[in-house]
């Protein structure tokens, strides 16, 4: 249970990369038409990988392959930071470099959250003119992109 302080939640994201195009969930949250990496929270007894595995297959047809990014966000550290849906007040993000296995007829899985309106591949070209979380996802893709034969990279708490 969250103790004063707050509570940590473990997440998982998958980059995948299509045809110079990166799959990304849109939602209404916190601001109409954000992008996200497809991804989940962590389950109790689920390993991270675990979690990646199903978190992004259940919503596009991919599997993770390896770890590409751990990051943190912790929001009292940003001021005007978006709070977390979860009411968590840290989140801890393993984000995954994935491959397609079987494209789904039609992306987003059966379990869509309440504020996702949308899944869609967005260009590269057009990655950093779209209002994203977290807002340094196109360095990040770019580094991914560039060296994917690199090991896991540790962002610390990472916001801009």
């Amino acid at each position: 249970m969250p103790d004063a302080q707050g509570w940590i939640r473990n997440a998982d994201t998958g980059i995948v990369v299509k045809e110079q195009h990166l799959l990304m969930i849109r939602e209404d949250w916190p601001r109409p038409d954000t992008f996200f990496l497809p991804g989940g929270g962590q389950q109790a007894g689920e390993t991270l990988s675990e979690c990646a595995e199903r978190e992004v297959l259940e919503e596009t047809g991919v599997v993770p392959r390896r770890l590409a990014v751990l990051r943190e966000y912790i929001p009292a550290r940003h001021p005007g930071g978006a709070p977390m849906l979860s009411g968590a007040t840290h989140r801890v993000e393993a984000m995954f470099w994935c491959e397609i296995v079987a494209e789904p007829t039609v992306l987003g899985g059966h379990n869509e959250d309440d504020t996702q309106t949308g899944i869609e591949w967005i260009p590269l070209s057009k990655i950093g003119h779209v209002r994203l979380l977290p807002p340094s996802l196109p360095r990040i893709v770019h580094a991914v992109l560039n060296d994917p034969a690199e090991g896991a990279v540790y962002l610390g708490d990472d916001h801009a």
